[in-house]
């Protein structure tokens, strides 16, 4: 019984793995038929030369030195907007007044495209680090703080009443019920938040030229080395989903005891 429990969950994994495998697999034979036989752009490169690409790529100090600059801004960015989206998140959402009042400045910011603001900020900070880590944080910040809203808001009425009648003081109130409460929902935007980061930070190196690996992405088409640019394309997806993948890890074990039962 405990064997076969434990033996169809490890079955479905690897069933899971060699689907994911040969779905990849059919993709990147596709693509090689396809440039073989001359039916995409001239400029797209095959996957075997996007591989040797990789390994050129991987040798180069100037590639560790850009996806570096681009780790680092993003890293920073993404801190601040997480310390921001959490503090504010959890101040409009556990009150409802300023949760009212602030709903439609969260919905509107939600919404608006940031790289639509990178004229302005770099007419006040330049093109500069500082200007790439406040996009990055203006971009990253609205995950953080929407889920940090909704966490608030999953409060049960009852132990509002409870905290309130039994004068609980609000440094003990936040660390025992508010923050557990939230936290769930606070991991989750977290997650999205870094992934947004990264994307953020490519995009302003792409548009502004700023040193990182989007400005690298560039210089390889200005070059006519369309295989750098694909190899470092899948240099900022890798590094994406390596840093979602850790955080949901993080999220699954540091919160385990938020996981639903299978029953």
């Amino acid at each position: 019984m405990t064997t076969a429990a434990i033996g169809v969950p490890r079955r479905a994994s690897w069933t899971l793995a060699g689907r994911r495998l040969i779905a990849l697999i059919v993709i990147l034979g596709l693509w090689q038929l396809a440039t073989a036989v001359g039916l995409g752009p001239s400029m797209v490169p095959s996957p075997i030369e996007v591989v040797l690409a990789i390994g050129e790529v991987l040798v180069a100090p100037s590639f560790w030195q850009g996806l570096g600059q681009t780790v680092f801004a993003a890293l920073i960015g993404w801190l601040i907007a997480t310390v921001l989206g959490v503090v504010l998140g959890l101040f409009f959402g556990a009150n409802r007044f300023v949760d009212r009042s602030t709903s439609l400045i969260v919905d509107f910011g939600r919404a608006f495209p940031i790289m639509a603001l990178m004229p302005v900020m770099i007419l006040l900070l330049g093109q500069s680090v500082n200007m790439k880590v406040t996009m990055i944080v203006l971009g990253a910040v609205w995950p953080v703080l929407v889920q940090s809203i909704l966490g608030s808001r999953r409060l049960d009425a009852g132990i509002v009443d409870t905290a309130k009648i039994y004068r609980i003081p609000r440094a003990l109130w936040f660390r025992r019920v508010l923050l557990p409460s939230a936290l769930p929902f606070i991991a989750t935007g977290v997650r999205i938040a870094a992934s947004i980061a990264i994307l953020t930070a490519v995009g302003v190196e792409v548009l502004t030229q700023v040193p990182g690996l989007g400005r690298l992405i560039t210089l390889a088409q200005e070059n006519g080395r369309w295989d750098h640019t694909f190899a470092y394309l899948f240099f900022a997806g890798m590094f994406g989903w390596g840093v979602a993948a850790l955080l949901q890890y993080a999220e699954k074990h540091l919160l385990a005891w938020n996981r639903q039962s299978d029953d």
